[in-house]
């Protein structure tokens, strides 16, 4: 009869491994219901301890969510759930076609963008080679040829990254990918912050980070989320003080009357 399949058998094993490399490299999707769920649970949370935070802290209030997703449909669940911020900051760098972002996005991959750089320059070098070795042999390269021509451009010119200002990018193919990435960011923000605006209970900033630090930026945000609890007075014009006088008289009025009645 067949052999009894366990979990040790090793096609099992091979199914296995297989089924965890799968998963390890796809992208794992949560719904906006979750996200919001998960949101709620933390606030949930924070709250038991936001009285302790200072006398006369307020139960409510006291948190930053960062790089929430966005999406319309993300929005709906928090709203749904009642977790509407009182504040939406959104950075955006709009100056010289966004060179900051792009400078600093570079800069925080160099590594990995660097390498990928070297790997096209590489590549192109030794196409480039291959083309003038076929030109002059006029014949299919063999194996052994192959190898000699990857030697003859490592021991040919060096390969150096280009070089850019210290205030730029470097305007290359493997800076597309995260173009792309602040296209579609520019794209979703328009829709999600008109959704946004049809709530007057919240307020959308958007400060540019151009030439701006980190701290200056964090500054400018708490004045906008801290702007609605200040008092602001307010210069009483004409018709103001004239209505403040009839306010005043009637009052005086409707005081002599309850004397009177008395």
């Amino acid at each position: 009869g067949m052999s009894e399949i366990t979990a040790d058998h090793p096609e099992v094993q091979v199914m296995v491994e297989e089924a965890i490399k799968s998963a390890s490299v796809s992208e794992v999707t949560l719904s906006p219901e979750i996200y919001a769920e998960v949101l709620e649970r933390a606030i949930a949370e924070l709250m038991k301890k936001n009285k302790d935070r200072f006398p006369g802290a307020p139960e409510k209030g006291g948190w930053v969510v960062d790089n929430y997703p966005l999406s319309v449909d993300h929005w709906s669940a928090l709203t749904e759930k009642g977790l509407l911020p009182d504040t939406v900051v959104c950075l955006k760098d709009t100056e010289k076609d966004g060179v900051c972002i792009l400078r600093r996005t570079y800069l925080a991959n160099r590594d990995e963008i660097n390498s990928k750089i070297l790997k096209r320059l590489t590549d192109e070098a030794l196409e480039k080679k291959e083309e003038e070795v076929r030109r002059e042999m006029q014949e299919i390269l063999t194996s052994e040829e192959d190898q000699s021509l990857e030697a003859a451009v490592e021991k040919g010119e060096k390969i150096i990254l280009p070089e850019f200002a210290e205030d730029d990018f470097p305007d290359i193919p493997e800076m597309e990918i995260i173009k792309r990435k602040i296209d579609l960011f520019m794209h979703d923000w328009q829709t999600v912050e008109s959704e946004i605006k049809q709530s007057s209970l919240v307020q959308v900033v958007v400060l540019e980070i151009a030439e701006q630090t980190p701290e200056s930026l964090l500054n400018q945000t708490m004045l906008v989320m801290e702007k609605p609890f200040k008092y602001h007075g307010w210069e009483l014009s004409a018709e103001d003080l004239d209505e403040e006088a009839e306010d005043l008289a009637a009052e005086g009025e409707d005081e002599e009357e309850e004397v009177e009645e008395e």
